[in-house]
């Protein structure tokens, strides 16, 4: 397959992986911020708690079977019957599991509300290991619109039960009902989008679990090291205070989540189909490390600047309180997205054990850090231990990265420098305004923040990228790419 085959084949994949990725995304904050409404932070903590203890079991049924079966060349109903019947083997151990430790953890977090909460939680991972196998063929097709719009017919049917008995019964049990009821339009649906009917098979177990051993045990210190916080809050301080927190963390992450989640999955099947040209893999993940500062960098340093009216618009006053943390999480947004990224490229190297291998050694460390030094914490200080733990282990990885492959260091750090100069501009344009906008309401204020934000940072960046576009290839790929087609059309 031609690279321009491939690239337009990824275009169009990351159109419908960015519309339902952005649908899914967008559902999810209008159901934080009209529960936000109705409920109470501490509604949001028993969740939260329960969620934790769900995930950390959930964990051992990512298993990497939709990387393992994207990257083999050859592929026959033997791989996927195999992935199926093992991922179906690892749903019944975690949902046994999570249903036996709602006991214990209901005692050592000294609330017997989540007894019931997290055994009724446990169906959920059961059901969603029924999901047909079959939708994978899609994706290796680079064809995500069947398993997009099923996606966000889940998402909001759920959503609709969300708000409906959040109105009848005011109590946590509403996050809980949609959440089965998604999974279970999902398992049903991938049977209506997709021909292909799975069965038993242990045939390709052992060629499988070569692979898949090291994104599973992976996967459980990506866990721990990314829930690391979530886990100390809900020990040390009150549901209310990390119900706080996980919505905090929610508003803050939103925006990227919204750009960038949604495209890592297309760009992981283009960089494993170039995987053994090394020049052209690096000159790939370059470009679209250019694009992902260009886009993390202002989103991050706008809501930063723009934290109290959005806790103020969005959440309403009784989440004031959510306002110094989204703040510091804000800044969360890049080494957290860039070091996700590098992990999928790592990944499509094939690289997976040594993944694991920093895995361990940040989860580790991280782990260290909050014993040591979580004690005696506000949940502001624990957020910035958070975000300084994860832009450390982030350089770390990229350093390793490029002593590994072809990618360049001092290229990568060059390449984020250039739009940190529009952005520290924004940041000055829309903190200088703020003096004159001080008699208008908070919805107002906003609107005005990030229009004047937007406008001062895209006629910066715009102007460097042109500058740049004749000297330094990543920028005139954006150039080519993104700026060339809208003067094309209006004739400039």
């Amino acid at each position: 397959m031609s690279e321009k085959s491939i690239g337009s084949k990824i275009l169009k994949s990351s159109f419908w992986t960015y519309l339902g990725g952005w649908g899914d995304k967008l559902i999810g904050f209008i159901s934080t911020l009209v529960l936000a409404r109705i409920l109470l932070p501490d509604d949001f903590g028993i969740v939260a708690t329960a969620s934790i203890v769900s995930g950390l079991f959930s964990v051992i049924t990512s298993l990497g079977a939709n990387q393992y079966l994207i990257r083999k060349n050859e592929l026959d109903n033997s791989d996927l019957n195999t992935a199926w019947t093992v991922g179906l083997i690892m749903t019944l151990i975690a949902s046994i599991g999570i249903f036996i430790s709602a006991s214990p953890v209901a005692e050592f977090m000294d609330d017997d509300r989540l007894i019931l909460v997290i055994q009724v939680l446990s169906i959920s991972p059961f059901l969603s290991g029924f999901s047909n196998i079959g939708t994978i063929l899609y994706a290796r097709e680079y064809n995500y619109k069947p398993g997009m719009s099923l996606s966000l017919i889940s998402r909001i049917i759920g959503l609709i039960i969300k708000v409906i008995i959040a109105k009848i019964y005011l109590n946590y049990w509403a996050f809980i009902v949609a959440e089965i009821a998604e999974v279970l339009i999902i398992t049903i649906g991938s049977y209506v989008i997709h021909n292909y009917r799975p069965r038993f098979s242990l045939k390709k177990v052992k060629e499988q679990w070569g692979f898949s051993q090291w994104i599973l045990l992976k996967g459980i210190f990506v866990y721990m090291r990314y829930r690391i916080d979530t886990i100390f809050i809900s020990k040390i301080l009150p549901a209310e205070a990390l119900g706080l927190y996980s919505v905090s963390k929610d508003v803050a992450t939103l925006p990227a989540g919204q750009v960038i989640s949604p495209i890592m999955t297309p760009l992981y099947v283009g960089l494993s189909s170039v995987n053994q040209q090394p020049e052209l893999f690096a000159d790939k993940v370059h470009k679209t490390i250019s694009v992902l500062f260009i886009i993390l960098l202002p989103i991050s340093f706008g809501t930063y600047v723009t934290a109290d009216n959005i806790v103020t618009v969005l959440l309403g006053e009784k989440w004031v309180g959510a306002a110094p943390i989204i703040m510091v999480l804000a800044f969360n947004l890049l080494p957290g997205t860039f070091s996700d990224f590098l992990t999928k490229v790592m990944t499509a190297m094939g690289r997976v054990k040594l993944i694991f291998i920093f895995e361990v050694i940040f989860s580790l460390s991280t782990f260290l850090s909050f014993l040591l030094f979580v004690r005696g914490m506000d949940i502001v200080d624990i957020a910035m231990l958070r975000v300084s733990l994860i832009a450390i282990n982030t350089f770390i990885l990229l350093l390793v990265l490029s002593l590994l492959s072809s990618l360049s260091f001092f290229r990568i750090i060059s390449i984020f420098a250039v739009p940190l100069i529009p952005t520290l501009f924004m940041v000055l344009v829309v903190m200088d305004i703020n003096q004159y906008i001080l008699l208008y309401s908070p919805g107002i204020q906003l609107c005005i923040q990030v229009a004047s934000g937007a406008i001062s940072y895209l006629v910066m960046v715009s102007a460097f990228i042109f500058l740049l576009s004749s000297r330094v290839k990543e920028y005139e790929f954006i150039w080519k790419t993104f700026y060339k087609p809208i003067f094309n059309k209006t004739g400039l």
